[in-house]
């Protein structure tokens, strides 16, 4: 840990974190419990799931516990529909051990013990003993029309939060399997969020949908680090006009590198100090549906977020750059452009916030500016959920399953 994490620092972010949480009580929000028996009804069987991918607003870098994935401080990130994760999971007494597929690869290794890690979480809380087969695939899509005539596109820009939509889609599969459906344990918030923490710690985030906060600190229990939406019904019809421009932009950097090195710039304890304020701004935007109050805060955080990449330890030697000049290009282009912000997580994609009337004059205007570009036009996308296994989403993994299960 950062020896400028001193224990009155520690203090400071377990009380910023208890002080958010009874905030969101007394401000009308229902805070799950967990069901009261976790232990599985059923382990074996096989489910379809999907779950969006999560752009933040109020960002989180490193880990204080990499076994539990207990973040420093609470984060706030948004579910973007353009970018999603279906997968398929099978638990069997016939499986001998675990596999995993990946858009069309078997992962192998280290990504291979990620997953593994993630379902070992799952099996130990749920008590069941049966091995698993993944089946996951990424999708960046402009509409549900191209995905049915069977035009996908499984290569995915760096930095728009598949890891999350993987980790929540993997975590609901399981629940569906492990607990024979019971909404109550499908439906129960805190239970999907702390199983979609194992894999990406935002995949609790994306298990909830639109807009969630996701509550942690430094030795907080493990039970005590899920997530919430925000956006409530009042909310509906500026949520619904809120537009995301994706800009998918390709990188080989790792999100996991970014995490270790954070804590080691002078910047990242000034940063922790800040979150309490920023999280009570976040919900003065969100009540007065005030689009330029958010905007800003996720651009800031942005700003914030790389400031603590370059500044953290280096990696073989470097420091870690995740901005390619496509990045810098479009940046300086929305200088010029009124009512839209930008959220740039750990790589050089970009997702735009705007308003859906100004979206089709700002899609033109980077098209004209930048016409290689590849722009998906979408919207907040909504919490994990269970497949039917004859929707066209399942069947967008027919050719996986054929090959892997059948």
């Amino acid at each position: 840990m950062n020896p400028a994490i001193t224990n009155s620092i520690l203090n400071k972010l377990e009380m910023d974190n208890k002080e958010i949480l009874d905030f969101v009580k007394n401000n009308s929000y229902s805070i799950p419990r967990l069901p009261k028996v976790l232990k599985a009804k059923n382990d074996v069987g096989d489910s379809f799931s999907i779950a969006y991918s999560i752009q933040g607003i109020l960002k989180y870098h490193g880990l204080t516990d990499w076994n539990q994935r207990i973040a420093y401080f609470p984060s706030i990130s948004v579910n973007n529909n353009s970018v999603f994760t279906i997968t398929y999971l099978k638990f069997d007494d016939q499986i001998k051990k675990d596999k995993a597929y990946l858009n069309g690869e078997e992962l192998k290794n280290e990504k291979l013990n990620r997953i593994k890690k993630s379902l070992d979480m799952i099996r130990a809380y749920s008590k069941a003993k049966n091995k698993a087969i993944l089946i996951s695939r990424n999708f960046c899509t402009n509409n549900l029309t191209d995905l049915k005539k069977g035009i996908s596109d499984s290569k995915i820009g760096k930095g728009l939060g598949t890891s999350a939509s993987g980790s929540a889609a993997l975590a609901l599969a399981a629940i569906s399997i492990l607990y024979d459906n019971d909404p109550d344990y499908i439906n129960n918030e805190r239970l999907r969020s702390i199983f979609s923490r194992y894999l990406a710690g935002s995949g609790a985030r994306s298990a909830v949908g639109g807009f969630g906060i996701w509550f942690s600190y430094p030795n907080i229990d493990p039970f005590d680090s899920f997530a919430i939406r925000l956006d409530k019904k009042v909310h509906k019809s500026f949520i619904d006009n809120i537009s995301l421009i994706t800009i998918p932009i390709f990188s080989d950097i790792e999100t996991k590198s970014a995490h270790k090195i954070a804590p080691e710039s002078p910047f990242f304890v000034p940063w922790l100090k800040n979150r309490r304020d920023q999280i009570y701004e976040f919900f003065e935007g969100l009540n007065s549906k005030n689009l330029k109050k958010i905007g800003n805060l996720a651009e800031f955080d942005s700003l914030c977020l790389h400031s603590i990449t370059m500044t953290g330890g280096k990696i073989n030697g470097n420091r870690l750059f995740a901005w390619s000049p496509k990045t810098l290009r479009i940046l300086k282009l929305l200088n010029d452009i009124d009512d839209v912000y930008y959220s740039i997580d750990t790589g050089p994609s970009i997702v735009l916030l705007t308003m859906k009337k100004f979206k089709d004059k700002l899609i033109r205007t980077i098209k004209d500016e930048m016409p290689q570009l590849k722009i998906l036009d979408g919207k907040i996308g909504g919490p994990s959920r269970v497949l039917k296994t004859d929707s066209f989403e399942a069947k967008l993994l027919k050719d996986d399953f054929d090959k892997y299960i059948n």
